[in-house]
């Protein structure tokens, strides 16, 4: 698997796709796909689909005590090692400051993704809904809007036309997947009940980043004052228990609404809307 940026020299050869079955991730950070969509990514590749992702910050703020530049490698090395769990094909690094993403141009991330996006030519892009509420976090902001109008604009020629000199094509995304913190206009629930096994492996896969959650939650309770022997109890070195009952209730809370023992959801589009879909139920040729 590449470790990569989006754009420069590489020394490692790009990955691309063999088939016309393509899964784009557009991501703030290395643990967003697992968290999110762990379950419903390996139900696809159980199913032959191809699947990259790009991550566009660097995760050098996702501990209390690692330093800057360690956690930067630790992180990506953790991002491959969840890759390999879930099955993914590469993973893209578009290393922006974690934390800091808004202090860039919004218009700069959005043709990365426009790029990515004919490169891969995916039938499906997964990213953040940015219609969802209650996201606080601006690295989640940024790339919420700029995937959104990526899809939007990738299949439009007047959009990046200095791209089509370097080969590639606009290409139009046929279906998205939007995930979110509070996902209040999910349509679509996938069953992970035989993957939530792989997506709880590859989110312990994020190691800084589940001894952050446990810091984090042992922060709030004591901050609360709530049960003070459970957040003494809480290791950080020891967190698996605690991260696979949190997924596992997660995942049940949401497989509740549509049947499942264990559910991820989503907002979902089809490109063309309603139209496309009335004719792709009659079966039209």
């Amino acid at each position: 698997m590449a470790k990569r940026k989006a754009s420069g020299k590489s020394a490692q050869k790009q990955i691309l796709p063999v088939s016309d079955k393509v899964i784009l991730l557009l991501v703030a950070h290395a643990d967003d796909t697992e968290f999110f969509a762990g379950g419903t990514i390996a139900k696809f590749v159980s199913e032959g689909w191809e699947v990259f992702e790009a991550i566009a910050t660097d995760n050098q703020r996702g501990s209390f005590d690692v330093p800057a530049k360690e956690l930067i490698k630790q992180s990506e090395a953790e991002a491959l090692a969840a890759a390999k769990v879930l099955g993914k094909k590469d993973v893209i690094f578009l290393r922006y400051p974690d934390g800091m993403l808004r202090d860039y141009k919004l218009n700069r991330l959005r043709e990365q993704f426009i790029r990515l996006i004919r490169t891969y030519k995916p039938r499906i892009v997964f990213t953040f809904d940015p219609w969802a509420p209650f996201e606080p976090h601006p690295d989640h902001q940024m790339v919420q809007q700029a995937a959104v109008e990526a899809c939007g604009f990738s299949h439009s020629p007047k959009f990046h036309p200095e791209h089509f000199r370097k080969g590639l094509q606009p290409h139009l995304v046929p279906e998205i997947y939007y995930f979110a913190k509070s996902n209040v206009h999910a349509n679509k629930f996938v069953d992970i009940t035989d993957f939530i096994d792989k997506k709880i492996e590859a989110l312990c896969a994020h190691d800084s980043q589940m001894k952050l959650t446990i810091d984090e939650m042992k922060l709030a309770l004591e901050a609360n004052k709530v049960a003070p022997k459970t957040a003494a109890g809480l290791d950080r070195n020891n967190y698996r228990g605690v991260i696979e009952l949190m997924a596992r209730l997660y995942a049940e809370g949401i497989g509740k609404k549509a049947g499942f023992k264990y559910g991820e959801e989503f907002r979902y589009e089809l490109a063309g809307g309603e139209i496309v879909a009335a004719i792709k139920d009659m079966g039209l040729e």
